[in-house]
């Protein structure tokens, strides 16, 4: 007997071929069979007019901050993410600071003070893959972390013992399961590191097969620089790259992702094995001050630098120079000095205040231990340049909400709004594309054995929904609204969310990547 049949359903498998009319069986978490007629199961549902695919895989994610805090993952599961793979742009739990003491470590969770646990990335891998899950996460290790807990926040280079130890831990947390490594480089300190010192650290990964996922050093004005040295650290170091949330920041470089897809294509060609991936949202988010403070001042601590009325006069001016007057288009999400200005623009505060505009935003700066924002500077047609082309995934960019209630929409509604307005929408890419996208192709990309394709004897990690319906409803005035269209995720082979709202089960788990 089996323990729940999907009848019905209009099935896409996840490797981009056209839907077809079937039912499926699962047994013990996997799927089993694939065909007509199927009878005899504890449990059944009736796909009759849904669509029936493998789980969503977010592509890049920060769900690892909260694996052992906040595991339910409600705002993934609850838009069919079944899989996140997290430890991006350059952080990640451990390994941690020389800087830290092991009683001030973040993400303690029920583990108390015995923070031992993020000395290394396999000591936390192996503590975290004991802990249940909302939805399955993978997880890379964060050259920021890397190069803290060597170096501190040091702006130099590293020594040769130094970028050695970053070499090993490196290592032993892709011994211990980690996929790869990720990059930060428009963050400290890894915006610290030379070309040179991410290519030994990719020639690491490149011996376990795992992949390079990097937030470029500049998806603005040097997007293109930038993207160059990108495929330079692959080419030298054997690796497999993506470029997180590709994108050409700013109106004055709009449409430059046409030119830097073409570099990938060309470096492809030529041997390299490169891909992408994409948020649907017109709004990046970040540290404000990672975007309003130049990289170089980072490492003297940002109270300092804007407490000295020089360094500020001096900034302000350069901030003017290049953003030039008027920030209504940065909206403020999180600020724990400050917490009423949460979903504001930094001109409406500076207005509410009497105060200028950048003087603003280096106080709130300043007095805040996090100040983050989303940054209305993205083109419409980049977004569907770059999910159009073949080598991109979809990706939420977030974590999930914890405690916050003012975020980025895309941590509820990315999914299904690539689905509702990408797909049925404005017709970007087809449905079984777009679910290629979201499964297969993310699959295979790091390396998931067992996921992302509907085919018997594969996990059954499903999504069912309703292709004229699935749509996204968070807004970034009010974030929380579920999904519409979205009927069920099942995870394990376990129903756990219906009409997107999240059951309680803990099927998923910390996915290691086999070792060598």
């Amino acid at each position: 007997m089996y323990d729940l049949i999907l009848k019905n359903g209009n099935i896409i498998d996840g490797t981009g071929s056209p839907a077809y009319l079937a039912d499926l069986a699962i047994v013990d978490g996997k799927i089993v069979r694939i065909g007509q007629g199927l009878t005899g199961a504890k449990q059944e549902i009736d796909a009759t007019g849904l669509t029936v695919t493998p789980g969503f895989i977010d592509s890049h994610s920060h769900s690892d901050s909260t694996v052992l805090t906040y595991p339910d993952q409600i705002e993934k599961i609850e838009q069919g993410i079944t899989i996140s793979i997290a430890g991006q742009c350059g952080t990640s739990p451990a390994p941690i600071s020389r800087d830290i003491t092991p009683d001030k470590a973040s993400m303690i969770g029920e583990f108390g003070l015995d923070t031992d646990i993020y000395r290394t990335m396999g000591s936390f891998l192996q503590t975290a893959k004991n802990v249940p899950q909302g939805s399955h996460i993978a997880i890379l290790v964060g050259h920021c972390a890397l190069r803290l807990a060597v170096m501190g926040m040091e702006n130099r280079e590293p020594t040769a013992d130094e970028l050695e130890k970053m070499k090993s831990l490196l290592r032993e947390g892709m011994d211990n399961g980690a996929l790869g490594v990720s990059f930060g480089l428009i963050y400290p300190p890894s915006c610290y590191a030379k070309t040179d010192e991410l290519i030994e650290l990719a020639k690491v990964v490149s011996e376990y097969h795992g992949i390079v996922a990097a937030h470029i050093r500049n998806e603005g004005d040097f997007v293109v620089k930038s993207t160059n040295e990108f495929i330079t650290i692959i080419k030298e170091s054997g690796a497999r790259g993506v470029i997180s949330h590709h994108k050409s920041a700013g109106f004055e470089n709009w449409g430059k992702v046409t030119h830097t897809l073409r570099m990938i294509d060309a470096a492809n060609a030529n041997g390299a094995e490169i891909y992408c991936d994409v948020y649907p949202y017109g709004a990046s988010h970040t540290s404000v001050g990672v975007r309003f403070v130049p990289k170089e001042y980072h490492a003297m601590g940002l109270k300092n630098v804007l407490s000295d009325p020089e360094l500020r006069k001096k900034i302000r001016q350069e901030n003017l120079d290049y953003f030039g007057p008027g920030l209504d288009w940065v909206l403020v999400t999180s600020c724990d000095a400050y917490p009423e200005v949460e979903g504001k623009t930094l001109a409406q505060i500076a207005r509410e205040w009497n105060k200028d505009e950048y003087e603003t935003t280096f106080d709130l700066v300043r007095d805040s231990g996090k100040c983050q924002a989303c940054f209305f500077n993205i083109c419409e047609e980049d977004i569907e340049t770059v999910m159009a082309y073949p080598r991109a995934m979809i990706c939420t960019d977030s974590g999930v909400a914890r405690n916050n209630t003012v975020y980025h929409p895309r941590l509820r509604g990315t999914f299904p709004r690539a689905l509702g307005r990408y797909v049925r929408e404005r017709g970007v890419v087809t449905l079984p594309e777009m679910i290629r996208k979201m499964t297969s192709m993310p699959a295979a990309v790091y390396g998931l054995t067992g996921k992302g394709l509907l085919r018997e004897g594969f996990d059954a990690d499903i999504c069912i929904f309703d292709p004229d319906k699935i749509i996204d409803r968070a807004e970034y005035t009010d974030c929380s609204k579920r999904a519409e269209g979205l009927n069920y995720v099942i995870l394990g082979g376990e129903v756990v969310v219906e009409d997107a709202v999240y059951n309680g089960k803990r099927m998923g788990k910390v996915i290691l990547k086999n070792t060598r």
